[in-house]
């Protein structure tokens, strides 16, 4: 299911008359507002740095000791951040090919949020990084470093940018998303914003019961994530409330949850607790089941308007 949604998120317009076309047959009026140069620059570095590491931390998540900025102890953290870098990678580098803003904004929504949480998570746990190990693992650390500086601002930049080209006047809505996947997809996005931001603020109750070991500079980056995802169904849930717009940055969410329950079956013996890690898989299926469903509907209800459309416009031509 995950493979042929990304196979229909991939089918993205590469030409101006390809776009035309499919603006047409979907109903849309006018010229929305391109990528820029500098959110698509954006977009492919950040593709490229987040495939490189998550393909690292999901397939080797027991050896950061010889290659990570700090030293990861439990393998089912690491293999959490490389399934999230992995959904990420996808996300971006399928923003980077579409022309459309609209489109890609929700990618810059989640990129901009991750980054500048993550920056935070970094200054406030410098300690714990490979500054001065020399050799690979230093190179890494003032590489994640710099990176985390640099992408905030970029990010934002680009946005405002794109917002300012035209982007802020494209909220509009031609097919407005059904108010039940808002509500679904909002609702899970407000609970893992609350999960994150309580394992950010260093609540050390939730991270003493998490499914697996949990120290402090991790619990912070994996509460970043949470907010991370929880960014992307708000402002699909909130603002955008248009499934055409925000599926790039929805529908590749269901990457990471899948890999995490492959995470979890393989590394299996990392768990701590039957209730806690009971809880947690289920909420992980649960998810991923509640995005699944609601990218079905959606993707089934888009294509039908655009069925609709194309017959009205060949009985039109009839007459």
């Amino acid at each position: 299911m995950i493979a042929m949604f990304m196979q229909r998120l991939g089918r993205l317009p590469r030409s101006r008359a390809e776009l035309d076309n499919r603006r047409v047959s979907g109903g849309e009026i006018g010229r929305t507002t391109p990528v820029g140069s500098l959110a698509r620059a954006v977009f492919v570095l950040g593709g490229c740095l987040t495939t490189g590491t998550g393909i690292g931390l999901f397939v080797v998540p027991g050896r950061t000791a010889e290659y990570w900025a700090w030293t990861i102890k439990a393998p089912l953290t690491a293999a959490f951040f490389g399934a999230g870098y992995i959904g990420a990678a996808m996300s971006l580098w399928l923003a980077a090919r579409t022309r459309e803003w609209q489109r890609a904004r929700i990618v810059a929504v989640s990129a901009f949020t991750l980054t500048s949480l993550a920056l935070v998570d970094t200054l406030r746990n410098l300690g714990a990084f490979a500054f001065g190990d020399g050799g690979l693992r230093s190179v890494v650390a003032w590489t994640w470093l710099v990176v985390y500086a640099a992408l905030p601002p970029l990010v934002l930049i680009a946005f405002v940018l794109q917002e300012r080209a035209g982007g802020a006047r494209e909220y509009g809505r031609e097919r407005p998303a059904l108010p039940m996947s808002r509500f679904v997809l909002g609702a899970a996005g407000a609970a893992m914003g609350a999960l994150g931001g309580a394992l950010l603020a260093d609540w050390s109750r939730l991270a003493s019961r998490w499914p697996w070991s949990l120290p402090p500079l991790p619990a912070s980056v994996v509460g970043a994530w949470f907010c991370t995802y929880a960014a992307g169904l708000l402002w699909f849930a909130v603002r955008e409330r248009d499934w055409s717009r925000a599926r790039i940055g929805v529908a590749s969410g269901m990457i990471p949850l899948a890999l995490d329950l492959v995470a979890a079956a393989r590394l299996h013996d990392g768990f701590k607790g039957t209730l806690a890690t009971g809880i947690y898989l289920a909420a992980v299926a649960l998810l991923l089941g509640s995005v699944a469903t609601v990218a079905v509907f959606e993707e089934r209800r888009l294509r039908g308007a655009a069925a609709h459309h194309r017959d009205r416009m060949a009985a039109a031509r009839n007459l």
